[in-house]
């Protein structure tokens, strides 16, 4: 069986190297979204802003350290402009819309479409694993649901489906 183990366990590599490449795919897209959203909204530092953000959507929830950074920064660069007034507009809403929204296009549209690209599953398969991995994991299952799902289905496509094939095609015995 050393032979079929071996190319089981090249797939199973492949998988979840490719995971990970995504995610460096998606923390370098992040980082520009960022980027660019804080520069549209003035904020000082938005090009390291938004890099630092970007590089921590790696790991789940920890962009959420840039929103509150960013509010931060707004701050203080009104507090030191000349005749200045505090605009709620200015210093919290837009720095919180351009959050949101790479949020948005990170969580829903970036992710499953490119971890479904270099893990062979739909973007569907995706969002699915992700959400059922949440809930049983917390943490840890939202970090280890889609390499987790991609070993499964490598998995089945090797042993489970073969086996069916084989009844499906076997003749009734009497």
């Amino acid at each position: 069986y050393r032979a079929r183990v071996r190319t089981i366990v090249t797939r199973m590599d492949q998988a979840v190297s490719g995971f990970f490449r995504g995610r460096l795919t998606i923390a370098l897209g992040s980082a520009v979204l960022y980027s660019f959203g804080w520069a549209l909204t003035g904020i000082r530092y938005w090009f390291l802003l938004g890099l630092i953000t970007g590089v921590l959507t790696i790991i789940p929830y920890a962009s959420l350290i840039g929103w509150p950074l960013a509010v931060l920064l707004k701050y203080l660069d009104v507090l030191s402009a000349e005749h200045s007034a505090f605009d709620l507009m200015t210093i919290v809403v837009w720095p919180s819309l351009a959050y949101l929204l790479v949020q948005f296009i990170e969580s829903w549209l970036l992710t499953p479409w490119v971890q479904s690209q270099s893990m062979d599953m739909s973007a569907v398969t995706v969002l699915i694993v992700v959400f059922v991995g949440g809930a049983l994991g917390g943490f840890y299952g939202l970090l280890l649901a889609i390499p987790v799902a991609a070993c499964l289905k490598i998995l089945a496509e090797e042993l489970v489906l073969p086996q069916l094939a084989r009844r499906a095609t076997a003749p009734p015995q009497s």
